[in-house]
């Protein structure tokens, strides 16, 4: 799998066959969170937010990428965490770091584009550009999951993941960014983290103690970790937002 830069394509030709308009910034009925919700859609729609721009012109541009992008990561995502963590028997945890790279072919970016229908346009001073767009190239077929809410409110799948033949569900979750899109990118990325903690089998694990000889204070453990999946249909299912804590949550599914 080779990742290559994107190609940036201006396609604003389709926006004139889609619907358009303008959405709150408030974070509910209506609002470009809202519009993020595919439920009632096949899996073969899927939607793009750009983050603000100086000219509706780029927002759409790059809300339209972001549709393309989510088609590619659909098709073969790869992921690949590294964490370290020293702790000493008297001053308890000393250093964890982590780091994450995915990956991702994005060679037929242009293939894609060209086959996606807008099928609505939107605009917000938060999201910037929201974008419904359907993948000509995959049939109507129905969605892994359909979300349902508790009776405060909240996604059933907060409470346990959802079981459904076929897939495998992860869960994850961001406080707010300034900007709408690097905050769900955020809440997605960890999604599939918690995807590769749950079910990698390509997984390295080494411990190191370290010890002054005859002094038991100076011990320190330290621990390296390696996790690296391949992921196929990489979809995010549903996504939540807390008001209280403001956290909005992701619930991404693979196929098995």
């Amino acid at each position: 799998m080779k990742r290559v830069p994107l190609i940036c394509i201006l396609l604003l030709s389709l926006v004139g066959c889609a619907a358009t308009g303008r959405i709150s910034s408030e974070k509910g009925e209506g609002s470009a969170l809202s519009l993020l919700d595919l439920s009632g859609h096949p899996a073969n729609v899927y939607v793009g937010i750009s983050g603000p721009y100086s000219t509706k012109e780029r927002m759409v541009e790059e809300a339209i990428l972001a549709c393309a992008k989510s088609i590619l990561l659909e098709r073969a995502l790869a992921l690949e965490s590294t964490s370290v963590m020293q702790s000493s028997a008297t001053e308890g945890l000393l250093v964890f770091a982590q780091k994450e790279k995915a990956y991702y072919d994005d060679e037929s970016l242009k293939e894609v584009i060209d086959a996606l229908e807008l099928l609505s346009v939107a605009f917000d001073d938060e999201a910037g550009s929201v974008v419904v767009a359907r993948y000509l190239a995959h049939p109507p077929t129905r969605r892994s999951y359909v979300a349902s809410s508790g009776p405060e409110g909240r996604p059933l799948w907060l409470g346990s993941l959802p079981d459904a033949d076929g897939y495998r569900f992860g869960i994850g979750s961001s406080k707010a960014h300034y900007f709408l899109n690097d905050t769900l990118e955020a809440s997605d990325f960890a999604a599939v983290q918690n995807i590769l903690d749950l079910y990698t089998e390509h997984a390295y694990s080494k411990g190191i103690n370290t010890l002054r000889e005859g002094d038991l204070s100076s011990m320190k453990d330290t621990l390296f970790q390696t996790q690296r999946g391949l992921f196929r249909g990489f979809t995010i299912v549903d996504r939540y937002y807390d008001t209280e804590s403001d956290t909005y949550w992701s619930l991404a599914s693979i196929t098995e």
